[in-house]
C-alpha cells in the first residue's frame, strides 16, 4: 500500500500526460487548491505517516480525489475556451505563429497595396478542443480568416487548401504552410498566398 501510495504522491511530477508544460505552473496551484479542501480529521486519522508534495501540501491515500481533479479540468477548460473566443479585429491570422513569422506578415499586411496597420489584424492561436469551423467562424468578431500552417483535427475537413471561400458570410483561407518556411525555390506558393491576400482587399 505504502509504495502505490508514492506513486499517486509523486504521479503529478513526472507524468506528462496530465499537463504541457507551460500549464504546469497553473495546474500546480489548482492541485494545492483541491488538496487543501480535504477533511483535516482525514488526514489526522491516515494509517500512514502523510508525505508532502512539489507544492508543499500533504498527499493522502484518496487518490479519487485526485482523479476528480484530472477528469474535470479538461472539460471545464474545453467548455471555457468553447464560448470564449475573443478577436476584435477585422483580420486574423489563426495559427501557431512565431515571431519570425509574425515579423514576415508584418511585412506583407504593411505593403501596398493591403497598408494593414497593427489594429486591423490580429493572432490567435487555436486549441485542440475548438467547436467546428462554421461555428468557430460564426463566433469570431473578425471579417478575414487566414489559417496557416497545422489546425485543430476538427478543422481539417473543412479547409480547401489555398482556396478563398465564403463560410457564414466571412472570407476564408487556408494555407498549410507558415511563410517563414517557405524557401526562395518556393516562389510559386509564396505569389500564391500573395494573390490570395489581395482579393481578401
Amino acid at each position: 500500500m505504502k509504495a502505490e501510495e508514492s506513486h499517486l504522491a509523486d504521479l503529478f511530477q513526472y507524468d506528462e500526460i496530465y499537463w504541457v508544460p507551460a500549464d504546469r505552473g497553473s495546474n500546480e496551484i489548482q492541485l494545492v487548491s483541491s488538496t487543501q479542501t480535504i477533511d483535516s480529521n482525514q488526514v489526522q486519522d491516515s494509517s500512514s505517516s502523510p508525505k508532502e508534495n512539489v507544492a508543499g501540501q500533504v498527499a493522502t491515500n484518496q487518490p479519487e480525489s485526485i482523479e476528480h481533479s484530472f477528469e474535470s479540468e479538461p472539460s471545464l477548460d474545453g467548455e471555457s475556451s468553447k464560448s470564449n473566443i475573443s478577436i476584435s479585429t477585422p483580420w486574423v491570422v489563426i495559427g501557431h505563429i512565431s515571431e519570425l513569422e509574425k515579423a514576415r506578415l508584418t511585412l506583407i499586411f504593411s505593403a501596398p497595396p493591403m497598408l494593414l496597420s497593427a489594429k486591423d489584424w490580429s493572432i490567435y492561436e487555436p486549441k485542440d478542443d475548438e467547436p467546428m469551423l462554421s461555428e468557430f467562424v460564426k463566433q469570431a468578431g473578425a471579417n478575414k480568416f487566414i489559417f496557416l500552417g497545422q489546425q485543430p483535427a476538427v478543422w481539417q475537413s473543412d479547409f480547401h487548401v489555398t482556396e478563398l471561400v465564403l463560410l457564414e458570410g466571412k472570407s476564408v483561407y487556408f494555407f498549410p504552410r507558415l511563410i517563414s518556411t517557405l524557401t526562395d525555390t518556393e516562389k510559386s506558393l509564396k505569389l500564391v498566398f500573395w494573390n490570395a491576400m489581395k482579393s481578401m482587399i
